[in-house]
């Protein structure tokens, strides 16, 4: 995107990417507003209002980051519903975190809920801390190297249970969705296609299609609250809260 700015060479049309990427575009000038008859059904934080019914971007695939467990290991009375059950003694030494950005905003969701006194309630449990992926750790969870964390996005684990893992996950309070949105470019060559384009996926047929990947959508209700992590924030203000919240992360992980 940037070399295209610089060059004055435009080649894209639909970007598609995370929120972060999309508020900088924005900020450059480089996403046009679009509107479309389906993104009515769309909740209003699953889209970027431009003004006049139209948006700068939606959600069109989503993940959603809560707590996994191995069945094997953990039995059904010991599963936490909420972030208060993680304090339960009988999971004191038995989960895990990971250390990456999906852990950090995970910390963030809790704050959210319980604020910032509850991690150091958390530090008590004797998590143990991985610089791996939610995936890797996920794997982890199956193999029953880790017994469960908060950190696992749920199609990692409905992929798995779908091939006869013993795994299983439960969203918390709330649950952090990370977000698959698209825009269209400013600049887009092919500026009718796109739009044509943009139609189809956030349309019922589009959006089945990333279901069967394992990807949740923003028409959908599955059961649980969605916290759209970047909603409401400005790229300062998100740099912001993600340097406190992994500042808590590594307060975590310190014995």
């Amino acid at each position: 995107m940037l070399a295209e700015t610089q060059a004055k060479k435009y080649l894209m049309d639909v970007v598609e990417s995370s929120p972060p990427l999309l508020m900088l575009m924005r900020a450059m000038k480089r996403l046009t507003p679009f509107s479309l008859p389906y993104l009515a059904k769309f909740a209003p934080d699953a889209k970027e209002e431009a003004g006049e019914n139209t948006v700068y971007w939606a959600t069109d695939r989503e993940s959603y980051m809560g707590f996994a467990y191995n069945k094997n290991k953990l039995s059904a009375a010991t599963v936490p519903k909420n972030y208060d059950g993680l304090l339960n003694p009988a999971l004191k030494g038995r989960m895990a975190f990971v250390t990456t950005d999906t852990g950090s905003r995970t910390i963030g969701a809790m704050v959210r809920i319980k604020g910032e006194e509850f991690i150091k309630k958390l530090r008590g449990q004797d998590l143990t801390m991985h610089s791996v992926s939610a995936q890797a750790l996920n794997d982890m969870i199956v193999s029953g190297e880790v017994e469960a964390s908060p950190t696992i996005f749920r199609n990692h684990a409905l992929v798995a249970a779908a091939k006869g893992a013993p795994v299983a996950w439960v969203p918390m309070d709330i649950v952090p969705a990370s977000a698959g949105s698209a825009g269209l470019s400013s600049q887009a060559p092919h500026r009718h296609a796109a739009v044509l384009f943009l139609d189809f996926l956030f349309a019922p047929e589009g959006q089945k299609i990333l279901e069967n990947y394992d990807y949740g959508s923003a028409v959908k209700e599955y059961g649980f609250k969605r916290w759209y992590i970047e909603k409401g924030m400005s790229i300062e203000q998100l740099e912001r809260e993600g340097d406190r919240w992994e500042k808590l992360l590594n307060d975590l992980a310190r014995k």
